[in-house]
């Protein structure tokens, strides 16, 4: 559930690509409900490594659903969803996301060999969408090293990153649970139905929210995209990084993972983990 301070970020970034951003407003009720894509898009994107038996189909579908998502940018030149240059940028910001949550918000330390295992992990996680592997970076250092250069060269302000930026910066959130897709537990959903609707619990989030997705930008991008950061910003992201690592231990295995994490825990071991041992294995 930790994607949750980090999955803003990966869905602006996707927004920041002329090709992604001008496909939202084409093919989507981006401007209407901008937040709602991302519940929507997420039981697929993690069935594809969650789903088991059924990932590879969950991939395809996924992919599938891409393919009429075309037209034309604002300089009369062609984009497609399922461009592999385009496909790959998205499913790199979710192979960050998870690299992210593994660094910044876990107190377990990754190795370098661990950490290269996570990447190979993302890329098993990518074949599965049957797109075209000849744009994915062969390890970890030229993942790092081609993702700064999108950073650097592809990634553009768009009407629909201007848009999501300044959605961003709104004084409230939006009532998040009246989405169908809103990824909650079952026991805690009649507590989200309640609170979240409300405009004081969605004032107070803003800013927290904010700064966890602002924050998670490489400072290159905040630069390039004019959001304004202070010393004081950085401070308070980190103070938040740092009580999500403190308390997370904490919080009942039961409600750590996604829902289709805690189905495929609960498929392939009978029980969801609590924590990872330095191996890498899930423990009880």
């Amino acid at each position: 559930m930790r994607i949750a301070f980090e999955g803003g970020t990966a869905g602006l970034l996707q927004t920041m690509h002329p090709a992604i951003g001008q496909g939202l407003i084409d093919h989507s009720d981006f401007f209407d409900d901008p937040v709602d894509r991302v519940f929507r898009s997420l039981p697929g994107i993690l069935g594809t490594v969650y789903d088991g038996p059924r990932a590879d189909a969950t991939g395809l579908q996924v992919r599938d659903f891409h393919r009429d998502i075309k037209g034309r940018l604002g300089d009369g030149s062609r984009y497609h969803a399922l461009n592999p240059e385009t496909f790959w940028w998205a499913h790199a910001t979710f192979q960050r996301m998870v690299d992210r949550i593994a660094i910044h918000w876990d107190r377990h330390r990754l190795t370098a060999q661990q950490s290269e295992e996570l990447y190979a992990d993302g890329c098993e996680w990518y074949r599965r969408y049957a797109m075209s592997d000849s744009v994915m970076p062969p390890n970890r250092v030229e993942f790092d090293r081609e993702f700064d250069r999108y950073c650097r060269e592809v990634l553009q302000p768009n009407p629909a990153s201007d848009y999501l930026i300044e959605f961003i910066k709104r004084s409230a959130i939006p009532d998040m649970s009246a989405s169908p897709d809103y990824p909650t537990h079952p026991r805690l959903k009649p507590l989200t139905d309640l609170l979240l609707p409300t405009l004081p619990v969605r004032t107070a989030l803003a800013p927290p929210m904010r700064l966890v997705i602002f924050g998670g930008l490489p400072p290159l991008v905040r630069q390039r995209f004019d959001i304004r950061w202070t010393r004081a910003d950085e401070s308070a992201y980190r103070t938040i990084r740092a009580a999500i690592r403190t308390g997370w231990p904490a919080v009942p295995a039961a409600l750590k993972w996604y829902p289709e994490a805690r189905k495929g825990w609960l498929r392939e071991q009978g029980w969801v983990p609590r924590t990872f041992a330095a191996g890498g294995g899930a423990r009880g």
